[in-house]
C-alpha cells in the first residue's frame, strides 16, 4: 500500500538512499560494507517486487500473468545481486560455458522484475491485456526509475486512489 500512495519525491529518496547504500564502502570494515550492499540491494530490488506483487491482485480478467514466476525472479535476481556483492570484492562474477546459463538466466530475471510491474500496471489502466507497444514505454521507464518515477509513481498513486476511495 505503501508503495502505491508514496509521492514521488519520497520514492526518489528511498531509492537514492538504496543506491548510496549500495555504494557505500567503509574501508577498514568489509563486513559492514557488505551488510549495507545487501540492505540497499534489498531496498531497490524489493521496492519492485512489492510493485509488481500488489498490482496483480487487481489484474483485470484474462491479463493473465504469472506472479509467483514474477517472485521468483525478483527473489533470484536479489540473491544473485547479494551473493555476488558478498561473496567477490569487484562485485562482478564471470562464468563462461555451461556455466553461463544461469547468468543468461538471471540476466532475463532481472529483465523480468522490471517488465512485470509494467505490464501490470498498464493492464490495471487498459483494463485488459495490454500489446507490447502499450507496456514497452512503462517498460523502459522501470527499467531507469531514477527518471522514469515521475512518471511512474503519479500513475501508482492514481490507481490506488481509485482502489482505496
Amino acid at each position: 500500500m505503501l508503495t502505491l500512495t508514496a509521492k514521488s519525491w519520497q520514492v526518489f529518496l528511498i531509492m537514492m538512499v538504496a543506491v548510496l547504500l549500495m555504494n557505500f564502502s567503509i574501508r577498514d570494515m568489509p563486513l559492514a560494507t557488505d551488510i549495507l550492499f545487501v540492505l540497499g540491494a534489498v531496498i531497490y530490488y524489493g521496492w519492485f517486487a512489492v510493485i509488481g506483487n500488489t498490482l496483480a491482485d487487481w489484474l483485470p480478467r484474462g491479463a493473465d500473468y504469472s506472479r509467483t514466476w514474477f517472485l521468483l525472479d525478483a527473489f533470484l535476481v536479489l540473491a544473485a545481486l547479494c551473493l555476488t556483492g558478498v561473496m567477490f570484492e569487484s562485485r562482478s562474477y564471470t562464468a563462461t560455458g555451461v556455466a553461463a546459463l544461469p547468468g543468461f538466466y538471471l540476466l532475463f530475471a532481472f529483465f523480468h522484475v522490471f517488465w512485470f510491474p509494467a505490464v501490470v500496471l498498464v493492464a490495471i489502466e487498459k483494463q485488459r491485456r495490454p500489446e507490447f507497444g502499450f507496456y514497452f514505454g512503462t517498460f523502459l521507464l522501470m527499467l531507469f526509475w531514477p527518471i522514469g518515477l515521475w512518471f511512474v509513481q503519479p500513475r501508482l498513486n492514481r490507481i490506488a486512489a481509485e482502489r482505496f476511495a
